[in-house]
This record gives C-alpha cells, structure tokens and sequence, in this order.
C-alpha cells in the first residue's frame, strides 16, 4: 500500500500539504473560504477531491485552540472550519492525528519564529517545491508541510 500523508494547518486561513512517506512534499494548497465577514464558510468538496486524488491513508492535524483576546464571531467560525476538516476527514473513515503546535514547531526549530520563518524553512526543505510558497501569504501551506514532515519523521523514528 502506498502511504500518503495530508497535513492540515486548519482554520478559514487553512494550508494543506500531500506527503510521502519519506517525507517528500507532492502538494501543498489551501482551500479559499466562501462568502463575507460572519458567513464565511469553508466549501471542503475539493479537500475530499485532493484525498481521492492522492489516495490520501493518514491525515496529520495541527491540535488548535481559541487564541486569547479572539472575539467570539471569529472563535466560532475558527472553530467552524477547523471541525469541518475533521468531520470529512472521519466521513472518510481517515485515521487522524492530532498534534500540538508548539511540539513539532519546538522539535524543527519554528517555535517562536514568525509565519515568515515558517515558510523560509519550507523553502529551505523543499526548494523544489518553492513554488507552492511563493508569497508570504503562503505560510499556511508552509506549516502544513512541516507539520506533515514531523509526523513522517516521528514515524520513521519510532519505528525503529
């Protein structure tokens, strides 16, 4: 069987990045949210187009929270969208892991760093793949694909 990771950095401004097993990246994207201010929405019919596309058998989830000083209508739609990734996700039947933020950032060296730092190292790790970061609004996709590249590595250590 063929091993595909989805690593999702969730939320309306979401990234999402395809990985191998050996932690090469063959995608990375976000999905657009729809509609204005309170209504916004993510439509995730493509998420569930990219999982069959890759045959996608393993997703890894950054394990978010509600920041402090977030005003409710944006906690509820953070929320929002952040459980609809998870609930295609089990439709699918895609065994999940979840991760905290602050444990792969700490073990690949971005704690603490900007959304900017987080993007020069995927453009440091995957300079083939610079293309899928181009602009610094691309951040997400970029924590996206390290989250995923943690959880392969973390993988690989354990089992051996």
């Amino acid at each position: 069987m063929i091993v595909r990771i989805l690593a999702i950095d969730p939320g309306l401004s979401n990234g999402l990045a395809v990985l191998d097993p050996h932690a090469d990246l063959l995608f990375a994207t976000e999905i657009a949210p729809i509609g204005d201010g309170a209504r916004k929405r993510l439509s995730l019919a493509s998420l569930v187009d990219l999982i069959e596309q890759y045959g996608v058998t393993h997703a890894v989830v950054e394990d978010v929270s509600a920041m402090p000083r977030q005003g409710v209508s944006s906690s509820f739609r953070f929320g929002r969208a952040t459980g609809s990734f998870e609930g295609v996700l089990s439709a699918l039947k895609i065994p999940t892991t979840f991760i905290r933020p602050a444990v792969w950032k700490k073990s690949l060296g971005v704690a603490g760093a900007s959304k900017e730092g987080a993007r020069c190292l995927a453009l440091q790790r995957w300079p083939t793949a610079a293309h899928f970061f181009p602009l610094k609004k691309n951040h997400n996709r970029a924590e996206a694909a390290l989250l995923g590249a943690y959880y392969v590595e973390r993988q690989s250590r354990l089992a051996a």
